[in-house]
């Protein structure tokens, strides 16, 4: 799993624009290995949400067992989002 960690910690310093934060999630986990594009699902979970931060959740298909919670702040424009945490559930 350490490709996963590597990929965990490079996703905590994600910034890209609000609409394409479960695109580039999922383009992270698939540069550093974790699993190929069709078997990464990112959705939106707003079970995860926190006051100022929307919470995405991720799940690989080649590994049941463990899923990731990302959490993403909006800036003050709405238009870039910045990570603000992501760990393996």
């Amino acid at each position: 799993m350490h490709r996963l960690e590597q990929a965990i910690e490079r996703i905590k310093i994600l910034e890209c624009p609000t609409g394409h934060v479960e695109e580039r999630i999922a383009g992270i986990l698939e540069d550093y290995q974790v699993a190929q594009r069709d078997e990464i699902t990112v959705q939106r979970d707003e079970s995860l949400d926190s006051i100022d931060a929307q919470g995405y959740h991720v799940q690989l298909s080649n590994n049941q067992e463990q899923s990731l919670r990302i959490l993403a702040k909006a800036g003050l424009d709405d238009y870039v989002a910045k990570v603000t945490d992501a760990y393996i559930n």
